[in-house]
């Protein structure tokens, strides 16, 4: 149970979607302003839910043994949890968030699977429990991303996650044919990360 910590960070992307959930004042809204609600509604319930497991996770009393099954109890929820968001339709404009969120549902289930294997084995298995750990981390790493992407912040590139960006075509295009290094192609969409 101490191999999970708490990242209290998980949420910090909840304000950028707080503003796309506003729709225009006129009353009728696109098919695409519905969809970007729909999508930051879906991600705020899901920040809270990562707000509320990790105070779950944290209040259980570890010297009691009954914790053990909260706990498994919990991570099932989880993975579940992870699975739907994994499954949202996300804005074209939130296209990377698609492939972090299925890592991250991936890395979860793994990670629980291990968890039961670690604390239903007789005695404890230290090895499944640190495998755990590592996939819970790697997870909620891939959570923190899309919450990067949300925020139109810079990825960080690690063993896990290479951030590709896509470039406007008609630039580089304009570059070939001036023969001018100076102007550059310029990204047109959010950070795609891939692992």
């Amino acid at each position: 149970m101490n191999h999970i910590s708490s990242d209290k960070k998980i949420i910090f992307f909840v304000a950028a979607m707080t503003s796309a959930a506003c729709l225009s004042g006129c009353g009728k809204a696109s098919d695409e302003e519905k969809a970007l609600a729909v999508f930051s509604t879906s991600v705020s319930e899901f920040a809270n839910y990562i707000k509320d497991t990790d105070e779950k996770i944290n209040s259980l009393d570890v010297s009691q043994e009954k914790s053990v099954t909260e706990l498994l109890e919990i991570l099932d929820d989880m993975e579940n949890q992870f699975a739907n968001f994994s499954q949202l339709e996300v804005p074209l404009q939130y296209a990377g968030v698609s492939n972090l969120a299925r890592q991250a549902s991936t890395d979860m289930s793994l990670a629980v699977s291990y968890y039961h294997t670690a604390y239903e084995s007789e005695p404890f298995d230290e090895n499944y429990a640190t495998a755990a750990y590592q996939c819970y981390s790697n997870s909620i790493e891939y959570i923190r991303y899309i919450g990067y992407l949300l925020k139109g912040e810079k990825i960080p590139e690690n063993d896990h996650v290479t951030v590709y960006e896509e470039l406007n075509d008609e630039n580089i295009l304009d570059k070939w044919l001036s023969g001018d290094d100076e102007n550059e192609a310029t990204p047109v969409n959010a950070p795609e990360a891939a692992n």
